[in-house]
C-alpha cells in the first residue's frame, strides 16, 4: 500500500529562494523584536530592582545553567531539516521526530542533572556569593529551553512560522509577569530568578505542544511509541552527523556563555550585570542572526541536496549582505543613543557599560554576515569543518580572553568578542573558497 505524504516536497515554490528565506524571515523577526522588547522591560525590572551587583548573580546562574545545556544537550534541529527528505512517507518522518525528540529528552534530563550537582563545587570558583549554588541548583531545571529545537525543526519543516513565533513570545511572557511579581512583593533576587526559571520552562513545553498538535492535525501521529530501530540503516551518517554538528553547537555557543562568567570570575558579579546589560542591547543584532539560521538553512539544505552549490553560495553571498546593512545602521545607533540606552534600562551606574555594547554591536554585525556561510557548509554536509573552527577560535582566543579582562577590564570582553567573530567567518569563508575551487558547482 502507498503512503501518501503529507511533508512537503523540500524544495517545492515559485518564489525564489531569497524571496522565501527573508519572507519566513519577516514573520519570525517580528516575534523576535517583541520578545527582545520583552526581554528590555523584564530586565529593566530587575536591574533597576536589583542593582549591578545582584543583576549580576542572577545572569551569571543563567549563563552557567545555559553553558552545560549548550554542551551536553544533543539538539535535533540541523538533523531533522537535513535529513527529513530522505524520508518517503509520514511514517519514516514520524520516525525520525521521535529518534531525535527521543536523544534530545534525554540528554536533556542528564544535563539538568550534572548542572545541579556541580553548582556548589564551582561556585567559589565562579566568584559566586554563598546564596548563588543553591539558586543556581534550582535553575538547571531551565535547560528545558534547551530541549525543544526538534520540535522547532518540525514546524520549520512545514512552514509554521506563525506557530513559531508565538512560541517565541511564550517565555518572555512569562518572564515579565514573573519580574512584576518579584518587585512588587520585594521578592529579592530568589524572586527574579523563580521568574527567569518559568519563562525557560514555559518556552521549552510551548514548542513541545505546538509540534505535537502540528503533527496531530496532519493525522501524522500514532498511538503507542517504540525506540525507532535501524535509524543509522535508513539514514547513512546520522549519527556522526548529530554528533559533529552538536559539537559545533556547543563550541560556537561556549564563548558567550563563558566570557560572562570570566567576567564574573575576574571583575566580580556587578562587573558582570553591566556586561550583560550590553549583551541584552546588542540582542537586538542578535536577532536576525537566529532568523536567519531558521530561514535560510532549509533553502540552502535543498539547494544542496540538489548539487545547486553555487546557488546556494550565492543565496548566502546576498542574505549576508543583506543582513549586515542592517546591522551598521542599528551599530550607528548605538554610537549615538548607547549611553542614554543603557541609563534608561538599567539605571544610573549602569553607563559604564559603553564600549562594550560598542564591541559586542560590531561582532554581531560580522556574525550577520557570515552565518549564511556557515549555514551553507553544514548544508553542504560539511558541519565538521564547522566544528574545527570554532575550536580552533575557542583554544586560540580563549587565553587571550583572560589576559585583555586582567589588562582592559570589561571593556576587554567586548575585544574578544569581536576577535572571535572575526576570526570564525574569516574561517568559514576561507574553507568555502577552498571548497569551491576543488570541484566545479552545479549551478540552476
Amino acid at each position: 500500500m502507498t503512503i501518501t505524504r503529507s511533508v512537503p516536497p523540500p524544495y517545492p515554490r515559485s518564489p525564489t529562494a531569497l524571496t522565501r528565506v527573508f519572507g519566513n524571515a519577516g514573520k519570525l523577526l517580528g516575534g523576535k523584536l517583541a520578545a527582545a522588547v520583552i526581554g528590555l522591560v523584564y530586565l529593566s525590572l530587575a536591574a533597576r530592582t536589583l542593582g549591578p551587583r545582584d543583576l549580576g548573580v542572577l545572569v551569571l546562574i543563567g549563563f552557567y545553567t545555559l553553558l552545560v545545556g549548550n554542551f551536553l544537550v544533543v539538539q535535533g534541529w540541523h538533523t531533522l531539516l537535513r535529513f527529513a527528505p530522505e524520508c518517503p512517507d509520514d511514517v519514516a518522518f514520524c520516525r525520525l521526530f521521535q529518534y531525535l525528540g527521543a536523544i534530545e529528552v534525554g540528554s536533556g534530563i542528564l544535563a539538568i542533572c550534572l548542572a545541579a550537582l556541580a553548582a556548589a563545587p564551582l561556585a567559589p570558583l565562579l566568584g559566586w556569593p554563598p546564596e548563588a549554588s543553591g539558586l543556581a541548583a534550582l535553575y538547571s531545571l531551565a535547560i528545558i529551553s534547551n530541549m525543544q529545537t526538534t520540535p522547532a525543526a518540525v514546524l520549520n519543516h512545514f512552514d509554521r512560522f506563525d506557530l513559531l513565533t508565538a512560541q517565541q513570545l511564550s517565555g518572555p511572557l512569562v518572564r515579565l509577569v514573573g519580574a512584576a511579581l518579584a518587585w512588587a512583593l520585594e521578592g529579592g533576587l530568589t524572586g527574579f530568578v523563580i521568574a527567569w526559571l518559568l519563562g525557560s520552562i514555559v518556552e521549552g513545553l510551548v514548542q513541545w505542544l505546538l509540534a505535537l498538535y502540528e503533527l496531530q492535525r496532519r493525522r501524522m501521529l500514532k498511538p503507542g511509541w517504540s525506540w525507532p530501530r535501524g535509524m543509522s540503516a535508513r539514514h547513512p551518517g546520522i549519527v556522526r552527523f548529530l554528533i559533529t554538528n552538536n559539537l559545533d553547537i556547543g563550541l560556537a555557543d561556549a564563548t558567550g556563555r563563558i566570557t560572562p562568567l570570566a567576567v564574573g570570575a575576574m571583575l566580580g558579579p556587578a562587573a558582570a550585570g553591566l556586561y550583560h546589560l550590553a549583551l541584552r542591547l546588542g540582542m537586538v543584532l542578535a536577532q536576525p542572526v537566529l532568523v536567519l539560521g531558521r530561514t535560510v538553512y532549509p533553502e540552502l539544505s535543498a539547494l544542496a541536496a540538489r548539487g545547486a552549490h553555487a546557488a546556494a553560495l550565492k543565496l548566502a553571498q546576498r542574505t549576508g549582505l543583506i543582513a549586515v546593512g542592517f546591522g551598521l545602521v542599528v551599530c550607528g545607533v548605538f554610537v549615538v543613543a548607547g549611553k542614554a540606552l543603557l541609563t534608561l534600562v538599567g539605571g544610573p551606574g549602569f553607563e559604564g557599560a559603553y564600549v562594550v555594547l560598542l564591541l559586542i554591536a560590531g561582532a554581531r554585525t560580522v556574525h550577520l554576515f557570515g552565518f549564511p556561510f556557515g549555514s551553507a557548509l553544514v548544508a553542504f554536509g560539511r558541519p565538521q569543518a564547522m566544528l574545527w573552527i570554532n575550536l580552533l577560535a575557542t583554544v586560540v582566543l580563549l587565553p587571550l580572553l583572560v589576559l585583555a579582562v586582567l589588562r582592559l577590564g570589561l571593556s576587554g570582553a567586548g575585544f574578544h568578542a569581536l576577535a572571535y567573530a572575526l576570526l570564525t567567518v574569516g574561517g568559514v569563508l576561507l574553507v568555502l573558497r577552498r571548497s569551491t575551487q576543488r570541484e566545479l558547482p552545479t549551478t540552476v
